[in-house]
């Protein structure tokens, strides 16, 4: 039973750590918690208790905070498992109004108050199995109900793939859970049978470490260990070191060269002379561009946020980009789900980022293609932007790689480093989004981005003004 309480603790931390805001996951850990409690339920009367006897430790005050422990981490591990379990399946799914699961949250429990009454606690804890089949099995059974509704509804091929996993890992564990624990000894609580129980949570946890580490699987809960994000994180840290060391090395020598040309009297040079320092004078300025454009794509991302219509913020950047589509004769298609779209996001930085992705979409499409915006609710708490075109695509070996730092399937110029997405994904993740790119050869690409309709803990806010971006 140490086995289990490890197991199932070291479980609770990978998924709290991945992302301690998020609703589902903070309800799947409380699962995890019961689990984990279970295991140190036992563990204290089959191993802790025992080493004290055999070792002759008869201290009465650590025998009663022992008994204690037992009596506590039993009836929670018992009692609210099959309730967070149901709070975890309702939050993940995605289906339901916040309101809907405020109320859920305070009403489920009502149960467990009961069994504070019908729980035998002396000499040892014996939970009311049998009254448990008129409420806990079925918030059980509903939990994997929900599931599958989540799955079978889910449109977004990415998220039917992490619930299909999330499916295929928790139910085992769940069923388990419910025929071993729950049924079964309401019926016969002599045999131990959901010791069993251990075989499918063990399976589990590598099933969702394989998973999660896995590039491009789905994952349960959405969890994928942060490998990926943390080399994009120490490869940006290292390009901002870099490019600032650089940036103030050639910048001391382009002010070197400008300043020598000022002392060249140009007009005493003949022809050919007077050419190369034109050439010298415009590569400097080339160079200092470049180094400029360089060091501002690779600054740490700030997010201020504030209340914006996306509606608007597309509309601005299309505006602004609207000599480069008639150039190409593209035409835009645009599917507002309504006539304001707000979210909280940085005004700035969330215009910069539909320039850089329509600029990517008119540079893919050939003259007279399309490029269609979509923008529309993805569930209670989150607005999707989707923006597709009809252009080349991109390989499917090139995909997974179009948001890592330097990476670019464009053709190599003198202003291309491959920074674009990698930054669009960048302030997506900091603004507590999410950035997705799916694309087929010759089909075309298209770019998801998810915002936040609301402010979460720790966001940096500042009001919203009515001028539009310039």
């Amino acid at each position: 039973m140490i086995a289990l309480f490890l197991i199932s603790t070291i479980f609770a931390i990978i998924s709290y750590r991945y992302d301690p805001k998020s609703p589902s996951i903070r309800w799947g850990v409380l699962v995890l918690v019961c689990a984990a409690f279970a295991g140190l339920s036992r563990a204290t009367i089959e191993t802790f208790l025992p080493t004290l006897d055999k070792f002759n430790m008869d201290f009465a005050l650590l025998d009663s905070l022992l008994y204690y422990l037992r009596i506590i981490t039993g009836f929670i591990s018992i009692y609210f498992f099959p309730y967070a379990l149901l709070m975890w399946a309702i939050t993940y799914s995605d289906k339901f109004t916040k309101r809907v699961i405020q109320i859920c949250k305070y009403l489920l429990p009502i149960p467990i108050i009961f069994m504070l009454k019908t729980t035998v606690y002396s000499p040892d804890i014996i939970p009311d199995f049998h009254s448990m089949l008129y409420w806990a099995v079925p918030y059980i059974i509903a939990a994997c109900l929900v599931h599958i509704y989540a799955w079978y509804t889910e449109s977004d091929p990415n998220k039917k793939k992490q619930r299909i996993t999330t499916i295929s890992i928790s139910f085992p564990v769940m069923l388990s859970a419910l025929i071993l624990n729950y049924i079964v000894r309401a019926i016969d609580n002599h045999h131990q049978y959901w010791r069993y129980m251990i075989v499918f949570l063990v399976l589990a946890f590598f099933i969702f470490l394989w998973k999660a580490l896995k590039k491009g699987a789905g994952s349960l809960n959405g969890i994928k260990l942060r490998y990926e994000r943390e080399a994009h994180k120490k490869t940006r840290e290292a390009i901002n070191k870099g490019t600032a060391l650089l940036n103030h090395a050639i910048k001391n020598q382009i002010y070197k060269i400008n300043s020598s040309l000022q002392t060249i009297n140009v007009d005493e040079l003949n022809p050919s002379s007077q050419n190369s320092i034109e050439i010298i004078n415009r590569s400097s300025k080339h160079l200092t561009e470049i180094i400029e454009r360089m060091h501002s794509k690779t600054q740490e991302i700030e997010i201020i946020k504030s209340q914006n219509d996306l509606n608007k913020l597309v509309d601005e950047s299309l505006e602004d980009l609207k000599l480069d589509l008639y150039k190409k004769n593209i035409k835009v298609k645009k599917l507002y789900s309504s006539e304001k779209n707000t979210v909280y996001c940085d005004r700035t930085q969330t215009y910069e980022l539909f320039i850089n992705i329509l600029k990517n979409s008119i540079e893919a499409v050939d003259d007279g293609g399309e490029i269609k915006v979509t923008i529309s609710p993805k569930n209670s708490k989150n607005i999707m932007v989707a923006f597709s075109d009809n252009g080349m695509g991109i390989p499917s070996e090139d995909l997974k790689y179009v948001t890592d730092p330097f990476f670019s399937t464009k053709k190599k110029g003198d202003l291309n480093y491959g920074l674009g997405l990698n930054h669009c994904f960048e302030v997506m993740f900091n603004t507590g989004g999410d950035l997705k790119v799916e694309s087929k050869v010759d089909e075309g690409t298209t770019i998801k981005l998810t915002f936040p309709i609301h402010l979460k803990k720790g966001d940096v806010y500042e009001k919203s003004n009515s001028s539009s971006t310039n």
